[in-house]
């Protein structure tokens, strides 16, 4: 069901019994019915980002990227989404999950503090910009991203950045991001996305692959990363790992892979006729059982 009105009207009166992904705005509403029970579904949380194309101008050049990842506040994507409860997301200056072994903020420095629109607009100028149309894709028929979309959007508006949004579904967002053509020709310059918190604990995460291969990371190469990557795959040592991870973690956004937007929790719902029900990143179906 991609209208959440409607699945949570659906959950509600018994004609579903476990809704996935409740979308915040809905969730006191949901908790209101003593049939139902309504829990974070993974502690691990999420990851949302924001790719850019390196294959591309103006984001084959490393200051194009690392304009946005100056320019852009985390907060605002977070509460578009999450709203204002502070206790359901968190800043990200980095690649891995909060709370894990490998998190940390090692090179962050350009995502934290004062948002600097000034300096990311000269960065920008510097890259060669010169005020061609901007694809940014944003599906509107997952509620995160196009409220992602939204930010991103008045984010290079703000930038002086001559945007061409492509309010699309997930399908042709997919689709289109596979294609290795110019963006004014059906490519892109943008998309978004989220990863299950547990995709990005180590560096498996697929996203931070520099090799110049990466489809869905918008084709990145940089040998430092790949380098860092090998690095930690050969430690010997879980001192070694943290080592690699963090000298990762700084080369990742010294060469601005991708933009992480934030770290925020996400909730389902399912009605007490079912038992079972685990916590995990996506739905655990065995062990599930129904009272009828």
């Amino acid at each position: 069901m991609p209208d959440s009105a409607t699945a949570a009207g659906a959950l509600q009166t018994g004609e579903i019994d476990w809704w996935e992904h409740v979308v915040p705005d809905l969730i006191p509403l949901v908790r209101k019915n003593r049939n139902l029970v309504v829990n974070v579904n993974d502690p691990l949380g999420q990851i949302a980002f924001l790719l850019m194309n390196h294959a591309f101008p103006p984001f084959n050049d490393v200051r194009a990227r690392r304009a946005i990842l100056m320019a852009m506040n985390q907060e605002e994507y977070m509460r578009a989404y999450v709203g204002d409860d502070a206790s359901l997301w968190k800043p990200l200056p980095g690649y891995f999950t909060p709370g894990t072994p490998l998190y940390n903020e090692d090179g962050g420095e350009i995502i934290k503090g004062p948002r600097n629109l000034d300096a990311a607009k000269r960065l920008l100028a510097e890259s060669g910009y010169a005020g061609e149309p901007v694809v940014i894709m944003a599906a509107q028929d997952l509620p995160h991203h196009k409220a992602w979309g939204e930010v991103t959007a008045d984010l290079l508006k703000r930038l002086g950045v001559n945007v061409d949004y492509a309010a699309v579904d997930w399908g042709t967002v997919v689709a289109r991001r596979g294609q290795k053509k110019p963006p004014s020709q059906g490519g892109w310059h943008m998309y978004h996305t989220s990863l299950y918190g547990v995709d990005c604990a180590d560096p498996t995460n697929k996203f931070l692959r520099a090799d110049g291969t990466g489809t869905a990371n918008g084709w990145p190469n940089s040998p430092l990363v790949e380098a860092e990557i090998a690095a930690w795959f050969d430690a010997d040592t879980p001192e070694n790992e943290t080592a690699a991870a963090r000298r990762l973690n700084k080369a990742a956004l010294d060469h601005a892979v991708y933009a992480p937007l934030g770290w925020f929790l996400r909730h389902y719902a399912y009605r007490k006729s079912l038992s079972g029900v685990a916590q995990g990143p996506i739905p655990f179906f065995w062990g599930v059982s129904k009272t009828v």
